[in-house]
């Protein structure tokens, strides 16, 4: 079709702010899940005033040349304020240049009569796109569609294109004077994405429903301090999930600040460790809210033995409170995992038990109730032992400690998404050597286990995964936990490969094995029912494409349809190697620990933009004067994070995250 103009006017004075073109850039392509039209838009001219544009507010006259009559186009023009405000980022996207600048822009109609399963999926499954600049979705959580198809008499209809369509993609360009063949070859590629990334059912038949989800603590850090909050309250928001918080008086999210995360708080009283009666408590404060719930959970181990017997009392789908008491104490799942494990709680305690039992050195010690890798250490002797005994912070995971073996294969983290016993969907991760691996580097006196790189998919042999897979399965299944995000941490035992550096990057490769090397076994460290944290879910969305905060409140209010429809991965599997990089306070004992700093992450990436295109997200975790506990305290003391990706592969995302750990700067007072 023959290019159209579109000018945007301001309102106060009548200036002519832009002025570009708009096209229809092919016949619609047409899926069996939905259809996608392509705009080009050119910029024409603009004026010295055209800065004024970059507001969002309704300051402005656009008249689009369509052969409709001019008018005053308005955000409900559109549909939504989301609709008109991608229009106004379309227009600005092409003042970039003096002029002549095109840029394409894509739009998604479903085409298929329904409710949406997620409202930002598509955002959500487009994430590091190289193809796409910006994502953005139109749709409200819930929102129906009624599965029609652009027809060829809509597609001179600027606005009509747009109120159809359930989101929009601005592509990325290359150079400013594209041509035809260039910006026809950038829609194909884009269209191969969408078709890895959007071919699963997300708009979905059934008669999905607003939930309602009762969550037991609300999470402890304040959005503004890093955290899990937002991950777990805009997935809600976006899947029609009410929740209903139960927390300490006080919390952040009682006031009015972050009121529209929530539906309802309820104040009730939370220790660590739970007193005797807070399943009752809970039960109570359940009862107070005096409206029907579709489901209950908890995302801190702590509370999840008592939350699932309030469940019980309540009528409300649970796993047995017994199965989550032992995935949620590291002496009975070592013990239920077959392992030769003691339970102590003092360095007398412990060395008698070493002493009686003749244990061979090096040995694990662990918090029954810890996380985060605190207070685990290898101990190596008689004077490690006491030592890291009186190193494990009883006010934060309390005096039991357990005492086993120390397997040195290579370690794992590794996810199930299960409903009913079933499998919708497992990856593994490759832990990286820590600070108290044989190969891997100290910090500080004690041998603690600090996380420094997972790397992501695993690199493990094939066999190995499965083994894995297949043995942390049979214990969960065994256990009785058959619904949920299952996080496990393992190791595998007589692994075939092993952490070896070569021309200067550490990674797996084979080992030399004698014959009667026994075949590799899995070695189940421990198990958390819920996702994994430290925002460790962010690299699992954007590397496959699955969220795993809102599967599991999915999963918590029985919306079997669509935990299963969100569970499925890329249609080609990970879009990349991605390493979370993790930043360990070190600083010398000579400091007070007093973190004197800006934000790291924003520094690095400002410093280095070579770097800062492959990372995909970073946090940094500490502000200018927090005092930060030194690494051999035994306390997480981590000050940023990086999530740093490479399409190439595995050894070029390795040395990328090498060069990201060498480049942060910070220091201590």
């Amino acid at each position: 079709m023959a290019p159209q103009k579109i000018q945007v006017w301001s309102i106060h004075d009548g200036a002519l702010l832009l002025e570009c073109s708009w096209r229809l850039l092919n016949k619609p392509i047409n899926k069996s899940l939905w259809q996608s039209l392509d705009i080009v838009f050119e910029h024409l001219n603009s004026s010295n005033t055209a800065d004024r544009f970059n507001s969002l507010k309704n300051a402005y006259y656009i008249h689009v040349d369509d052969g409709n009559p001019s008018q005053s186009i308005l955000p409900e023009s559109f549909g939504s304020a989301r609709t008109f405000q991608f229009f106004l980022q379309c227009l600005r996207a092409t003042t970039a240049s003096s002029g002549g600048l095109r840029r394409v822009v894509k739009l998604i109609v479903p085409l298929q009569k329904g409710h949406i399963v997620r409202s930002d999926i598509i955002p959500l499954r487009l994430r590091d796109s190289q193809f796409v600049e910006t994502a953005v979705s139109f749709a409200e959580p819930l929102e129906s569609y009624s599965g029609s198809a652009i027809t060829p008499s809509d597609t001179s209809n600027l606005v009509a294109l747009l109120s159809a369509a359930t989101a929009g993609l601005i592509l990325h360009y290359t150079s400013e004077k594209e041509s035809d063949d260039e910006i026809e070859a950038l829609s194909l590629a884009v269209e191969s994405e969408l078709d890895n990334r959007l071919s699963f059912p997300w708009i979905s038949s059934e008669n999905i429903q607003r939930r309602m989800l009762v969550l037991v603590e609300g999470s402890r850090a304040h959005p503004d301090n890093g955290g899990t909050a937002p991950s777990i309250y805009l997935a809600a928001g976006a899947l029609g999930i009410n929740l209903v918080v139960l927390d300490n008086s006080g919390h952040w999210l009682e006031g009015p600040e972050y009121a529209h995360w929530r539906e309802a708080f309820i104040p009730t009283k939370l220790t660590d460790p739970p007193e005797e009666g807070f399943a009752d408590r809970i039960v109570k404060s359940v009862k107070t809210y005096g409206k029907p719930v579709d489901g209950i959970v908890t995302f801190c181990d702590s509370y999840a033995t008592q939350v699932a017997q309030a469940a019980q009392q309540l009528g409300l789908r649970t796993a047995s409170p017994d199965a989550l008491r032992i995935a949620t104490n590291k002496y009975l799942t070592s013990v239920f995992a077959g392992h030769q494990a003691y339970q102590a709680s003092s360095p007398e305690e412990a060395l008698e038990i070493v002493s009686k039992n003749d244990l061979p050195y090096p040995l694990i010690i662990k918090p029954c109730y810890g996380w985060s890798s605190e207070g685990v250490f290898r101990v190596d002797s008689v004077d490690t032992l006491t030592a890291a005994v009186k190193s494990i912070d009883t006010s934060r995971h309390g005096s039991e400690f357990v005492i086993e073996k120390y397997c040195s294969g290579p370690e794992v983290d590794a996810n199930f998404v299960l409903l009913d016993g079933e499998v919708l969907f497992f990856e593994a991760c490759d832990d990286f050597p820590k600070t108290a691996d044989s190969n891997g580097p100290r910090v500080g006196s004690l041998n603690t286990f600090h996380e420094l790189n997972s790397v992501y998919p695993s690199a493990l042999p094939a066999r190995e995964i499965d083994v894995l897979r297949n043995s942390f399965l049979d214990t969960l299944l065994k256990l009785g936990l058959q619904n949920g995000i299952m996080h496990l941490e393992g190791r595998v035992e007589y692994s075939s490969v092993d952490y070896k550096t070569q021309d200067g990057v550490l990674d797996l490769h084979p080992r030399d094995t004698a014959p009667s090397t026994p075949e590799p076994t899995a070695w189940l460290i421990e198990i958390n029912p819920r996702p994994l944290g430290m925002t460790g879910s962010q690299v699992i969305e954007s590397t496959y494409g699955i969220e795993y905060w809102g599967l599991a409140m999915l999963i918590a209010v029985a919306d079997k349809s669509r935990a299963r429809s969100l569970s499925q991965p890329f249609k080609h599997g990970a879009q990349y190697t991605c390493v979370m990089v993790f930043i360990p306070a070190e600083y010398p004992s000579s400091c007070q620990g007093i973190f004197d700093s800006d934000d790291i992450c924003a520094e690095l990436k400002s410093r280095r933009p070579d770097l800062a295109k492959h990372i995909s997200r970073c946090g940094c975790l500490v502000k200018r004067g927090q005092r930060v506990p030194h690494p051999s305290s035994g306390v997480n003391s981590f000050l940023a994070y990086f999530n740093v990706f490479s399409r190439k592969g595995r050894r070029e995302a390795l040395e990328l995250a090498e060069r990201v750990r060498e480049e942060v700067r910070f220091s201590f007072v």
